[in-house]
């Protein structure tokens, strides 16, 4: 694995997730034959407002039964499911890492979805698929993580099909930097990559992107974060919860975005790139 993507796959690479899942979804006394997705929401939904943002975005996005979509940062397979669920679309989903593959494979499983959803542990930035492979991309707050903005766009970009969508939902930067660490993306400076939301759109268009859609989401993040506080003491860690993807001290995190956002340091954008035809 390449020096560059390294200490960033190891902070998304929790210990026997899929196992603590279970575990949690048990003493919530829930039916593992019945497992919903809404059941899993608390832990599988790792963005800013959650389901209610991918239920959003897949209204934006317009995607249709007879499409197949590319989750690019798929995480743990949250959206990737709630999409195909939503839309009937088939959908396929990559990641860097591979603990986090390994967990969606199992929970697709569970709940019985893994003929229209399947997963992969693949970079972002050598995308193992053929050119215009996909009807419809989708990737929501990845894009902190990379560095290099315009070879992940650009691959992206690359195994769309002509006319495909781009949903992308994404952290960047504002007015005023640095912003506070830890975050939940990040647990240093080492691991974040923001750029202006302006910079952003510039990558897109250089990648081959056509914008459609631009949408500033501000001031729906802070309003999403506006009553998290400052932790004090031990932290009260629910059963399930987005903890267990990227550590204990979420509280932590949570509360510098909260930070981040109320000073102008961070913020969000909601876009449609189309791949000319």
């Amino acid at each position: 694995m390449a020096k560059s993507t390294e200490h960033i796959h190891d902070y998304y690479s929790p210990d026997d997730l899929y196992t603590k899942i279970v575990e949690g979804l048990e003493k919530l006394e829930l039916d593992l034959s019945k497992i919903t997705l809404d059941d899993l929401q608390p832990v599988d939904e790792f963005h800013i407002r959650g389901d209610t943002a991918t239920k959003e975005l897949i209204e934006l996005a317009g995607f249709t039964p007879d499409q197949h979509i590319l989750d690019v940062g798929c995480g743990i397979g949250g959206s990737t499911r709630r999409l195909s669920h939503e839309t009937g679309c088939r959908v396929t989903g990559i990641d860097l890492s591979d603990e986090y593959i390994h967990t969606a494979l199992r929970l697709t499983e569970l709940l019985n979805m893994q003929e229209q959803v399947s997963f992969e542990a693949a970079s972002a930035l050598a995308l193992p698929f053929e050119d215009n492979s996909f009807d419809g991309a989708w990737s929501l707050q990845m894009n902190m993580n990379v560095e290099d903005k315009l070879l992940w766009l650009t691959e992206t970009c690359r195994v769309l099909k002509p006319g495909g969508r781009a949903v992308l939902y994404e952290v960047c930067g504002s007015k005023n930097a640095p912003p506070y660490f830890p975050v939940p993306w990040a647990q240093n400076s080492s691991m974040s990559y923001l750029v202006p939301p302006d910079t952003f759109r510039d990558v897109m268009t250089a990648a081959g992107f056509e914008i459609a859609v631009f949408n500033d989401k501000t001031d729906l993040a802070r309003a999403a974060f506006a009553h998290i506080k400052q932790p004090q003491g031990e932290p009260k860690l629910p059963v399930l919860g987005v903890y267990m993807l990227v550590g204990k001290d979420i509280g932590t995190k949570a509360y510098n975005l909260h930070r981040n956002l109320e000073e102008e340091r961070v913020s969000l954008i909601e876009t449609v790139a189309i791949k000319p035809a």
